[in-house]
C-alpha cells in the first residue's frame, strides 16, 4: 500500500489552489480530466505504480492481452475483462471522497458567509453584466452569479455541472505568443526579455525555448515565476500592513497630542490654555507696569503653539496621505495576485515601481526624528529678569572662562563637563564646551591665559552674557597680575551688561587666600560697581563650589524657573 501511495503521489497532478483552505483538484496526467469516483474517469491502478483514468486505459491499444503504460512504457497484463479488471486506486477513491466533501461543506460555508468576498473581485457575471460574479462553472467554464447560476443550471444535466468560487477558479494556461497553437510553459529571465515592451514578450512556448529567439537565454516555469513574483508581492503587502500599522499609530498619538494641546479631550483644559493660564498668572503680578511687556509673552507663547499645532497638523496630513497610497498600492497587489500567471508577469513591473515609491515613502518615514513620531505635549516656559518669555526646556547662555595662565581654567572645565579632574597643559587658544545645568545650557569658552595670548581675549567678548574670572588663590605673587588682568575686563564696553562671576580657585591648598581677603585686596564692591558680580570658593579636584557658582549665574538670567506645561 506504502508504495501505491508513492505512485499515486508522484504521477496525479494536485493543482494548488490560492489558499490552503480550498480543495485541491486532482487530474489525471494523461487527459488532464478530473478523477471521478466511479465511471469512465474512475482512477485504475497499472502494474508499475501509475495512475491513469479508465477511460484513457480504454484508449491504449492491447499488445499481447497487455497494456502498456504511457509514462514508462511498462507492460500490465489485462485478463479477458480487459481493463475492467485492473484494481482501482483506493487510496485516490478514498482521497477523492473526502475532497468531494471538504468542498461541499466549503462551497455551503462560501454561499452563507464569503459571497462579499467573490464580489470584491469585481468580475461580471457572463450571462447579465449588471451582475457580479461569484462562482465558476469549471464545465461551461462561465462566471455566474448566484441568480444566474441557479437559472442556467436549474436542469438535471447542467445542474451536475461543478461550480466553484472565483478564488477557487482553476488557473488558464497562457497560450504562447508566437505559436498560439502551443502553451506558454516557461518565461525567458534575460533583462532584455523582461523589459520588453512590444513583441512576444518574456512567455514563451518550447519552441521558442529551444529554436527561437530565446534559444540559450536563461528561462524558468512560468508556474515557478509567477509563485516567486506572488512571494514577493505578498511579502510586500504584509511589510506594508505593517507599516500601515506603524503610521496609523503615529497618527493615532498625534492626534492625541493636537487634543492635549487644544484641549478638546475629555472636556479638559489643554496644555495650550495652561500655558496660556500660567503666563496670566506671572504677569498679574506686574499689571499695572508690565502690560506691554505681558502681551508681548503671550504674543510669544501663541505662535509657538500655532507653529507646533501646524506642524503636528501637516506631519499628520503627510502621514494619513502616505497611510491612503499604501493602502491603495495594498489593494492593487492583493487584486494583482488573484490574477492568472500571464496578468501577474505582465504587471509584475507596474507593481515594482509602485512598491519603490512605498519604500522611498518608508525611508521618508524612517528618517522621522523620534521627537516627531512620539511629540512631547508640555509646553516648557521659562521667564528672564527681563521679562521676557522662553519656551523650551533650556536657555542658552554664553560664557567666557578668563584668567591667568595655570590658574585652572580648563580643568574647571572638564570637572563641569566630564565630572573628573584632569591636570591639563596650558591652553593654547581656546577650548569650548557645553554643559547643561538644570534648565540652562552654558557654552562656556576657555581662552588661554599666556601674556601673549590675552590681547586676543576681546575676540570673544560678543554676545557674551557672563564672564568666568579663576584666580589660582593659591599664588599670592601673581594676585597683583590677575586684578590688573580684572580691571581690564571690567572697562571693556562690550561687556558692560555681561555678569562676572569670579571662582576663587585652589581653596584645597593650605595657606591660599580667603574670599573675605580677595574680595578686600580686589577691591570687587568698587571695582564691580554696577553690575552682577559674585566670588565663590571652588576646588577644581573635588568640584566644591562649582555648581554653587553655575546656581548663581543661572539666578541672574533666570527671573523664574522651567514650567513644564503637560
Amino acid at each position: 500500500m506504502a508504495g501505491e501511495i508513492d505512485h499515486f503521489n508522484s504521477y496525479t497532478f494536485t493543482r494548488p489552489t490560492k489558499s490552503n483552505s480550498k480543495a485541491n483538484v486532482l487530474e489525471c496526467r494523461v487527459c488532464e480530466d478530473v478523477f471521478g469516483l466511479q465511471g469512465d474517469k474512475v482512477p485504475r491502478l497499472l502494474y508499475c505504480g501509475h495512475t491513469v483514468c479508465h477511460a484513457c486505459l480504454l484508449r491504449l491499444p492491447l499488445r499481447d492481452n497487455a497494456v502498456q503504460c504511457p509514462f514508462d512504457r511498462q507492460p500490465t497484463p489485462v485478463g479477458n475483462s480487459g481493463v475492467w479488471g485492473l484494481k482501482k486506486n483506493f487510496a485516490l477513491l478514498e482521497l477523492l471522497e473526502r475532497l468531494q466533501y471538504t468542498h461541499e461543506r466549503a462551497t455551503l460555508f462560501y454561499t452563507a458567509d464569503l459571497l462579499e468576498k467573490e464580489r470584491q473581485l469585481s468580475i461580471h457575471c457572463d450571462e447579465n453584466e449588471q451582475h457580479i460574479a461569484v462562482l465558476y462553472c469549471t464545465v461551461c467554464t462561465s462566471h455566474l452569479c448566484e441568480e444566474c447560476s441557479e437559472l442556467t443550471h436549474a436542469t438535471r444535466t447542467l445542474a451536475r455541472h461543478r461550480r466553484v468560487p472565483l478564488s477557487d477558479k482553476p488557473r488558464e494556461k497562457p497560450k504562447c505568443p508566437s505559436h498560439p497553437s502551443h502553451v506558454a510553459e516557461f518565461t525567458c529571465l534575460e533583462d532584455d526579455c523582461q523589459t520588453l515592451q512590444s513583441g512576444p514578450g518574456p512567455i514563451m512556448c518550447f519552441i521558442c525555448k529551444d529554436y527561437g529567439r530565446h534559444k540559450n537565454h536563461k528561462h524558468a516555469l512560468v508556474e515557478t515565476e509567477a509563485e516567486n513574483v506572488r512571494a514577493t508581492v505578498i511579502n510586500a503587502v504584509q511589510h506594508m500592513r505593517k507599516f500601515m500599522e506603524e503610521m496609523s499609530e503615529t497618527v493615532h498619538k498625534l492626534e492625541q497630542v493636537v487634543q492635549r494641546l487644544e484641549g478638546t479631550a475629555g472636556g479638559e483644559g489643554g496644555t495650550a490654555d495652561l500655558a496660556r493660564a500660567r503666563v496670566q498668572t506671572y504677569f498679574q503680578q506686574l499689571r499695572e507696569t508690565l502690560q506691554l511687556q505681558e502681551a508681548a509673552a503671550m504674543t510669544a507663547v501663541d505662535t509657538h503653539i500655532r507653529e507646533r499645532l501646524c506642524s503636528l497638523r501637516q506631519l499628520q496630513e503627510d502621514l494619513a496621505t502616505s497611510l491612503s497610497q499604501v493602502a491603495g498600492v495594498c489593494v492593487q497587489c492583493e487584486q494583482t495576485i488573484q490574477q492568472d500567471d500571464t496578468r501577474v508577469l505582465t504587471a509584475a513591473r507596474e507593481i515594482k515601481e509602485a512598491l519603490s515609491s512605498i519604500e522611498k515613502q518608508q525611508q521618508q518615514y524612517s528618517e522621522l526624528s523620534p521627537e516627531q513620531l512620539q511629540p512631547d505635549p508640555s509646553i516648557p516656559i521659562t521667564f528672564t529678569k527681563d521679562n521676557r518669555v522662553h519656551i523650551g526646556p533650556k536657555i542658552e547662555m554664553r560664557v567666557v572662562t578668563l584668567g591667568l595662565d595655570g590658574a585652572g581654567k580648563t580643568s574647571i572645565l572638564f570637572k563641569l563637563k566630564q565630572n573628573e579632574f584632569m591636570t591639563m597643559i596650558p591652553t593654547i587658544g581656546f577650548n569650548v564646551e557645553t554643559v547643561e545645568y538644570k534648565n540652562l545650557k552654558f557654552t562656556i569658552w576657555d581662552v588661554g591665559g599666556q601674556h601673549k595670548l590675552r590681547p586676543l581675549w576681546k575676540h570673544y567678548y560678543l554676545n557674551t552674557q557672563a564672564v568666568v574670572f579663576v584666580i589660582d588663590s593659591s599664588n599670592h605673587d601673581r594676585l597683583a597680575e590677575a586684578h590688573s588682568e580684572l580691571a581690564k575686563l571690567m572697562s571693556e564696553k562690550e561687556l558692560k551688561d555681561a555678569s562676572l562671576l569670579i571662582l576663587a580657585n585652589k581653596q584645597d591648598i593650605p595657606g591660599c587666600a580667603t574670599i573675605e581677603e580677595l574680595t578686600e585686596q580686589f577691591t570687587l564692591y568698587k571695582l564691580c560697581c554696577g553690575r552682577s558680580w559674585h566670588i565663590q570658593a571652588c576646588d577644581a579636584q573635588s568640584g566644591t563650589g562649582l555648581h554653587d557658582g553655575l546656581d548663581w549665574l543661572s539666578r541672574q538670567l533666570v527671573a523664574a524657573g522651567v514650567y513644564d506645561i503637560s
